[in-house]
């Protein structure tokens, strides 16, 4: 089914998944699922078990909707992200993680959108949503404060984002 393009704020977006709305949900998907998918595959080798873990990421984010307000993310797209990496890590067969071959492929979109960041935007990028880090561990691993490292991350998102626009076929 082919829509045309919504243009929606996050707030209005969020408040309406939480009423429960079936074309937010809608709405949603059709957003973040490409994105959300990529990350899946970098973690999760086969396509079919993919598809499995970003139908549990999705019906995880439609039942936590009210828990994203409470979790310190300056984006809802930052907390969809963590959300998929952490169900996609629980749900990747234990040989995945053998060599960091999925996670590291040097020709995946996010690697390239990864390397491509400022140095300083690179580590607080890697070690938040690769290795999975709160931006209070990361603040004191790079010597700066949590409010800085927040502040690179939400720039990585928005370099994120057009990235995405400039790179996704």
């Amino acid at each position: 089914m082919q829509h045309a393009t919504v243009h929606i704020s996050e707030q209005v977006l969020i408040d309406q998944l939480i009423a429960g709305d079936p074309s937010a949900r809608e709405t949603l998907y059709d957003k973040y699922a490409a994105a959300l998918y990529g990350i899946v595959l970098q973690i999760v080798p086969s396509r079919d078990k993919a598809d499995d873990v970003l139908v549990k990421v999705f019906n995880y984010i439609f039942l936590h909707i009210t828990a994203f307000r409470a979790s310190g993310h300056y984006t809802l797209f930052a907390w969809m992200m963590r959300i998929t990496r952490k169900i996609a890590v629980e749900e990747a067969p234990p040989m995945a993680a053998v060599g960091n071959e999925i996670a590291l492929r040097d020709n995946s979109l996010m690697q390239r959108f990864a390397v491509s960041l400022p140095e300083e935007m690179y580590q607080a990028f890697r070690l938040c949503y690769y290795k999975g880090l709160q931006p209070e561990a990361v603040a004191r691993m790079l010597g700066s404060t949590p409010e800085e490292v927040s502040f690179a991350l939400k720039q990585s998102m928005v370099a994120f984002r057009k990235f995405l626009k400039d790179n996704w076929s």
